[in-house]
């Protein structure tokens, strides 16, 4: 914690801590005043090269560092108090020096995440497949089960299964809907949109005939 005294217009720093760049809201500042203040609102000030900050302070004298004054390593920080009465000026402090910003600990590159060791990939690499039998998902590697669980049956309590019925089919990873093209067969599959426009194409050409 920081503790600050403002004897008239000088301002003296009676406690510090260090500071580093990336903090957050944990540097506190306490406030004291000779009588020469006495009645006036006072206002801190905090710079740090071209960045600066000011804060009311309250009642109990003492506020946070702002956090953007501590975000470049190597700047010298510096704090100042001004009082005002009636929105006008009145005792300004000279400027205290506070310390220099420290490069502090921060994410980069350790905070990415690690490349898997070996066994992590080749663990990922074994789940190659599914399977369903109408009752159970099995995680599969080749043709060996690595994994199963039971899915809950479609129906509710004692309903049917969850099956893969006419023109459902699973590849994979991947269930698809079987589908046709023209209006041939037994019109049981759905029809694509590109095999619906050009029969309606069609018709259209024909009736222009008639």
């Amino acid at each position: 914690m920081f503790k600050l005294y403002a004897r008239k217009n000088e301002l003296a720093v009676r406690d510090r801590e260090p500071l580093t760049s990336g903090s957050v809201n944990v540097n506190r500042v306490e406030f004291a005043f000779s009588p020469e203040w006495e009645g006036l609102t006072k206002t801190a000030v905090f710079r740090a090269g071209k960045e600066s900050r000011e804060l009311l302070l309250p009642d109990s004298l003492d506020c946070t560092i702002p956090w953007e004054v501590l975000e470049k390593p190597g700047e010298q920080l510096y704090a100042g108090v001004y009082g005002t009465r009636g929105g006008k000026l009145v005792l300004p402090t000279v400027w205290a020096h506070l310390g220099t910003v420290l490069e502090g600990a921060a994410p980069g590159e350790t905070a990415r995440p690690p490349t898997p060791d070996l066994w992590e990939q080749e663990l990922e690499r074994k789940g190659d497949g599914l399977d369903y039998d109408g009752l159970t998902l099995f995680l599969l590697s080749g043709n060996k089960t690595l994994s199963s669980v039971d899915i809950p049956s479609g129906g509710g309590s004692g309903g049917p299964a969850y099956k893969f019925g006419h023109g459902l089919k699973k590849e994979g990873l991947t269930v698809s809907v079987d589908a046709v093209d023209d209006f041939s067969g037994d019109n049981t599959l759905p029809m694509t949109a590109a095999g619906v426009y050009a029969s309606v194409g069609n018709i259209e050409a024909l009736l222009e005939t008639i």
